[in-house]
This record gives C-alpha cells, structure tokens and sequence, in this order.
C-alpha cells in the first residue's frame, strides 16, 4: 500500500513541468500509436513520448512513483484501446476498406505520340449527373 501512497504524493507534488511532460508524453504515445500521420510523424511521435517520459520519471521526486505513473498511463491507454476495439467488434463497425481496381483503358487507335500532351480521345469524358 505505501507504493499507492507515493504515487498519490507524487500527483499531489507535481509541477506545471511535470503536466506538460505527462501532456507530452501522452500526445506523442497516442500520436505514434495511430494510423492518421505518416510514419516518419509517427516515429517522431515515439521519440517525444518516450523522451518525455524518462525525463518525467527522472524529475520526480521518487523515480518508481513517477515510473508507475507513466506504466498506468500506458495501461490505461491500452484498456481504452481495447474497449473501443471490443464495441466496435460488437457493433459491427469494423470494416475492411474495399478497393476496386479500375478495369484497363482500352488502347485508343490514333492516340498522340507524345505521352505528354494527351489528345481528345484519351481525355476522360464529364461526369454524368443524375
């Protein structure tokens, strides 16, 4: 019980310093974990996580509190992740993306020689509207 003790004395001592790595921390881990940015983003994400974190857990008063804390984070992530997986599941709204390759143009009799300037008959023709 007196390791749940210091952690609650390290949230009760912590800075505005400690806020903004925590913030960090978390932004980064969420960032890096996600499929919205590039990868070269999302590595980018991993490295300020896990920069924040040591530097976190290294400015804490006692450095297990503040490791615990960054291991409950994660866990919490992590169970968070795990609902929304299970009820979407439960739901039905995971699905697989579709994609439909377009069938091959055919080959335009008369077509320019220049690949770069196409000619009217290789230029797609207007949407119809409905």
């Amino acid at each position: 019980m007196t390791m749940l003790h210091d952690v609650a004395e390290s949230l009760r001592a912590m800075t505005l310093v400690h806020l903004l790595l925590a913030f960090l921390a978390c932004i980064g881990y969420m960032l890096a974990e996600g499929q919205l940015a590039p990868v070269r983003v999302r590595l980018y994400g991993g490295v300020v996580a896990a920069a924040s974190a040591i530097w976190f857990v290294i400015d804490s008063a006692q450095w297990t509190a503040g490791a615990t804390l960054v291991a409950f984070a994660i866990g919490i992530v992590g169970v968070f992740t795990a609902l929304v997986w299970v009820l979407s599941a439960a739901l039905g709204l995971r699905h697989t993306a579709n994609v439909v390759a377009a069938p091959p143009m055919p080959e335009v009799i008369g077509a320019s020689t220049d690949r770069h300037m196409p000619n009217a008959a290789t230029r797609p023709a207007a949407l119809q509207s409905h």
